[in-house]
């Protein structure tokens, strides 16, 4: 296929950030990056732009992919190509291009996240090897109240919260990337961090707002097994206090999760679902 590929890093990056919320504008969850928040997600999430590319043809960009890259492992964190190209085989060449770059490099798995019902992007992955390991859910609480609890909340430093995290991870938790441990960690200055006190137990809760003023829960934990239930029940009840919130979100929590069993039970619903799919390379 007659494309000039560059990387991301060889682009300019505000043209690409364009590029790339034109290319989303008709897809199932459209895309409004800009450079600053594009920038936090590359710091966040592990991307490099010189393992990222972008792909022309003539002088006319047609599409791309960025990759995140943690020692043996890669993820697909976005990858699109505009709608006149679409089955031409374009997309397969830019991920086979993708993919042979990443095997080059040593990457032994490759991940990434698709819209369940987008039946022609799951199959499209499937083609190329990729297989569901399980389902992530936008969840969704739209009727945020007021809860009577007794709690003390702290304000931590993210090393504070990084360390109970990966105790978590290293006790069996299966985070998806975006709440590994070193995620959390690498989002310095992103989002709020706080410990959550009971006398029943203890816990923490990463959480941010969105620019429409939208309350977010990034992750909560505790190492009480048992009382993740009552974690969910008391990081809500901080959010109602801290910003008089009426609803909150949590994005691509996985179903296998104890985060997600315990925001069901608190009364989240599941508004969209990922495929959180797989493929290995080695």
């Amino acid at each position: 296929m007659n494309l000039k590929i560059l990387t991301l890093n060889e682009y300019s990056l505000i043209d690409f950030v364009n590029f790339v919320n034109k290319v989303f504008q008709d897809y199932t969850v459209p895309v409004n990056w800009n450079v600053v928040n594009f920038e936090m997600d590359v710091r966040e999430n592990s991307i490099f732009l010189e393992d990222s590319f972008i792909f022309l043809r003539d002088t006319k960009p047609v599409g791309f992919i960025v990759n995140s890259i943690r020692h043996e492992r890669a993820r697909i964190d976005a990858m699109g190509v505009v709608k006149e190209e679409r089955g031409t085989g374009t997309a397969s060449f830019i991920l086979e291009h993708s993919t042979n770059y990443l095997k080059w490099k040593g990457i032994q798995t490759i991940s990434l996240e698709v819209i369940t019902k987008d039946s022609r992007a799951y199959r499209f992955y499937e083609k190329h090897g990729f297989r569901e390991r399980r389902k992530l859910h936008l969840l969704i609480n739209k009727n945020v109240k007021s809860k009577d609890i007794y709690f003390r909340s702290i304000k931590v430093e993210p090393r504070y919260i990084y360390t109970l995290s990966l105790n978590l991870q290293l006790s069996g938790r299966k985070p998806n990337w975006q709440r590994e441990p070193v995620t959390l960690l690498l989002a310095n200055g992103r989002y709020n961090h706080v410990r959550l006190i009971t006398d029943k137990t203890e816990g923490y809760l990463v959480w941010g707002k969105n620019e429409d003023n939208t309350t977010y829960i990034v992750d909560l934990g505790t190492k009480d097994k048992e009382k993740w239930d009552e974690i969910a029940k008391v990081a809500i009840a901080f959010l109602r206090n801290e910003t008089n919130c009426k609803i909150i979100s949590a994005t691509s929590v996985p179903e296998d999760d104890p985060m997600y069993t315990a925001l069901v039970e608190n009364g989240f619903e599941s508004l969209l679902i990922q495929s959180e799919m797989h493929k290995k390379l080695q």
